[in-house]
């Protein structure tokens, strides 16, 4: 039974000053409809926060983003308001049967993202 950690910083800033296409490229259509949603500092968080889940998972599993493609990466909430992955292609293929666990937080000027795979997972194939 394996275990990994990744953890990720981003500085907010950052993610506010991204261009549209850009954040095309990073964010899951679901993510921009509901960023669009909310004030602009509110949604650079937010959306931060989305971008430093999806680094963490990169280096939870060895791979970085490199072989993941960002803007097909969810980060939802469950009913309990938790943050979780809905992994499709190859996130999903990478995963397998792990279990993932997501934390986010954020305070200005960063947001941290923290997951932990485990189980049936031997790393990037």
């Amino acid at each position: 039974m394996g275990l990994s950690v990744g953890v990720d910083v981003v500085n907010i800033a950052r993610i506010r000053a991204l261009s549209e296409g850009v954040k095309r490229k990073i964010f899951h259509p679901e993510e921009l409809s509901y960023a669009a949603t909310l004030t602009e500092d509110v949604a650079s968080e937010y959306l931060a926060g989305r971008f430093a889940a999806k680094e963490a998972l990169g280096k939870a599993l060895g791979c970085g983003l490199a072989r993941l493609v960002p803007s097909t990466l969810l980060v939802g909430r469950g009913l309990d308001g938790r943050p979780l992955f809905v992994l499709t292609g190859q996130a999903e293929a990478l995963v397998g049967r792990s279990k993932l666990a997501l934390s986010i937080s954020h305070d200005e000027p960063v947001a941290v993202a923290v997951v932990v795979v485990s189980g049936g997972f031997d790393g990037p194939q």
